[in-house]
């Protein structure tokens, strides 16, 4: 999952990934994930398709930030 952050943390405009489970926000990620392994491996998006969908989410970095959860990814566009 790692992976994931360091992706997401390479460019220099904000690029905002944001987990929730249960529909509560996961404020540690990384945390979250290497208590919860099984959560990783069964529940959520892998790791490889995370990647996929914050590379192809790169272009809407600056107007949207992309959440992840239990159900997949979604896009949630940022008021200004």
């Amino acid at each position: 999952m790692s992976d994931v952050f360091e992706q997401a943390q390479k460019y220099d405009t904000p690029l905002l990934v944001e987990y929730y489970f249960r529909g509560e926000k996961i404020e540690d990620p990384i945390h979250f994930f290497e208590v919860n392994q099984s959560f990783l491996e069964f529940i959520f998006p892998s790791p490889a398709e995370t990647l996929a969908m914050v590379n192809k989410y790169i272009i809407y970095r600056e107007t949207h930030k992309l959440v992840i959860s239990e159900h997949g990814f979604q896009m949630i566009h940022l008021w200004f």
